[in-house]
């Protein structure tokens, strides 16, 4: 299973593809790997996310295909900010793709919302950067951390 960042919404999501190709260069290096997506602020995905409704009672979604930077980030917000005027919020998750929780393995959720207006490049990084595997509950150690920041309108 891997790691997924998505934007939930009742209102119909566009994907998004970039309109041109960009070169990709994967490094790796004294067990590091990098990879190069030539930066572009446009060079980024939205895909439509069918598995949705497994994390939110929203009704539609699309997965975040992207290596951050500040500019992507600015277009993302846009992107918030043009989905909210079909609907009164949009959610941006980060969370573990996986089929079934057991009881003691459901992800602990921690939430936050702001408005259109507050949200910053800052929200933004912060949801693509939070650790899903930080051990945020001692009594069961094994729980992944689910992040969702709710923007309203």
């Amino acid at each position: 299973m891997s790691v997924c960042t998505f934007l939930a919404s009742d209102g119909y999501l566009e994907p998004v593809t970039p309109l041109r190709e960009y070169p990709l260069d994967i490094l790796i290096a004294n067990g590091t790997i990098t990879i190069e997506d030539g930066g572009a602020d446009d060079n980024y995905f939205l895909h439509i996310f069918p598995e949705v409704g497994s994390y939110t009672d929203k009704k539609c979604g699309v997965a975040l295909e992207w290596n951050y930077t500040e500019g992507r980030s600015k277009q993302i917000i846009d992107y918030i900010r043009n989905a909210l005027r079909n609907t009164d919020s949009v959610e941006l998750w980060h969370v573990w793709l996986t089929d079934f929780y057991e009881f003691e393995e459901r992800p602990y959720i921690h939430r936050k919302t702001v408005t259109v207006d507050e949200l910053t490049a800052e929200h933004i990084r912060e949801i693509d950067n939070a650790e899903i595997w930080n051990i945020p509950d001692k009594m069961y150690p094994d729980r992944p951390s689910f992040y969702c920041l709710t923007i309203r309108r």
